[in-house]
């Protein structure tokens, strides 16, 4: 008899919201699969525990979507976890360290903070000493991302939906069948690597969640004299010359405050645009 937990992370988006329907339905998911319900329990071993950390900047949508999974698991004796980083979101985090999610020539350590380590601090503590695997929605179509998640978060992990072959299109099937409100892509609403599309769409439509996309780069315009400084400060001056090289290991890498880093690191003309230039191509597209 084994001792491992199966948890999953659940998201709010698409693909952990499919996983969670199929492990709620899994003989109707067996059906539409055209599999065996041996080789779904093989592929998707009971689950244990779902758990949702919020980072405290998702689209309201997904929030309404993480409220219908919890009401789901209550009504099959399911445990669903809602846990945070503590002591701040990651809007206030972005706002005590003066800077954007991914500052240019630096790494993108959200996800990690806000999502990763909070999710896996939780399962210490409430599965200590037991074994955990995780259970994470990659389409089978991503397979190319479980090596590196693997890699990156250095725990046991399984990926149902790669192992049963599941790609985007069989799991928009899924969820449109057995879940009972439409649910969208998860993120942050100011994440940096949001698509065209997605920003020029939520500053023409959602004004509330756009209005803290304002925020978070007004914030980080705010301190970028003083960490200019600062850059300049922690650097060494070169020999012979009055000037200052780029700042010590540990420092950003590129003074993005003096350069103009943005936001988002969609580039449009070549260049990043500011949330005021974001704000212009929505109304232009709006108008066409």
């Amino acid at each position: 008899m084994t001792n491992t937990k199966h948890v999953l992370a659940f998201g709010g988006g698409l693909d952990s919201t499919g996983l969670l329907a199929i492990h709620l339905n899994r003989d109707l998911s067996c059906v539409k699969l055209g599999i065996t319900r041996a080789a779904l329990d093989a592929a998707l071993p009971q689950i244990d525990a779902v758990v949702f950390s919020d980072p405290g900047a998702e689209f309201k949508a997904t929030y309404e979507n993480v409220e219908v999974a919890r009401q789901l698991c209550a009504d099959h004796g399911l445990r669903f976890e809602v846990v945070r980083k503590d002591g701040e979101t990651i809007t206030q985090w972005l706002a005590r360290n003066g800077t954007v999610p991914v500052m240019p020539g630096g790494p993108h350590t959200c996800s990690l903070k806000f999502k990763g380590e909070v999710m896996h601090k939780w399962a210490a503590s409430e599965f200590a000493g037991q074994d955990v695997t995780w259970v994470i929605g990659i389409e089978a179509d991503e397979g190319h991302r479980v090596t590196r998640f693997q890699a990156a978060k250095n725990s046991n992990s399984i990926f149902p939906l790669v192992t049963l072959g599941i790609n985007r299109e069989r799991i928009l099937e899924l969820v449109s069948a057995l879940w009972p409100v439409m649910v969208v892509k998860s993120s942050c609403v100011f994440c940096p690597f949001m698509s065209q599309d997605e920003i020029t769409s939520m500053a023409a439509n959602n004004p509330e969640e756009w209005s803290l996309v304002r925020q978070v780069e007004a914030d980080f315009q705010a301190a970028s004299s003083t960490k200019h400084q600062a850059w300049l400060d922690a650097g060494k001056p070169l020999v012979g010359k009055g000037e200052r090289k780029r700042a010590p290991k540990g420092m950003w890498r590129l003074d993005s405050y003096a350069t103009g880093g943005r936001l988002f690191v969609k580039r449009v003309g070549g260049r990043m645009l500011s949330v005021e230039e974001w704000e212009a191509a929505a109304s232009a597209a709006k108008e066409l």
